[in-house]
């Protein structure tokens, strides 16, 4: 339970974030978010996932864009041990125009969808439910084929 002071803080702190982000929340249902350089509750910086200790599950893991502005090997290694280990869905948030910095092809490659765009940034998504559809051979009408056994010879 909440006393007054803390919800004030609380509802201060979730109106700090963007706006994709309290809409993705709002819409899922999600319950449980790692704030990567995000004000949130729990706020957690890049190195702090990083760590191997570091294995707290949640529904989402947001990222923002000055946790990704890092050398092209961590910020890989935050993303994948997000989306690997940490959280079915994670939204990464980044710069409109930055050359240096992630481009749509690399976040296609990663899996990601773009989800959002600001005036000033872009957020895209991975959803591990949504990554790849099930394809029509994969189910077990097309395993085993019980209704050709005994009707010809393998």
């Amino acid at each position: 339970m909440y006393d007054c002071n803390e919800f004030n803080n609380l509802a201060g702190i979730l109106m700090a974030l963007p706006a994709p982000l309290t809409v993705l929340m709002e819409s899922e249902g999600l319950h449980s978010v790692h704030y990567v350089g995000f004000p949130g509750p729990n706020p957690l910086t890049a190195e702090q996932v990083l760590e191997d200790a570091f294995q707290q599950r949640a529904d989402l893991v947001a990222i923002s864009a000055s946790s990704l502005m890092q050398n092209p090997t961590d910020r890989n290694r935050l993303i994948a041990k997000s989306r690997d280990q940490l959280a079915q869905r994670v939204l990464l948030e980044l710069p409109l125009e930055d050359e240096a910095g992630m481009t749509d092809s690399e976040c296609l490659a990663l899996g990601f969808v773009r989800l959002a765009q600001t005036d000033r940034q872009r957020y895209y998504l991975f959803d591990l439910k949504t990554y790849k559809p099930v394809p029509d051979w994969l189910n077990p009408k097309f395993w085993a084929n019980p209704q050709n056994w005994d009707k010809y010879r393998w």
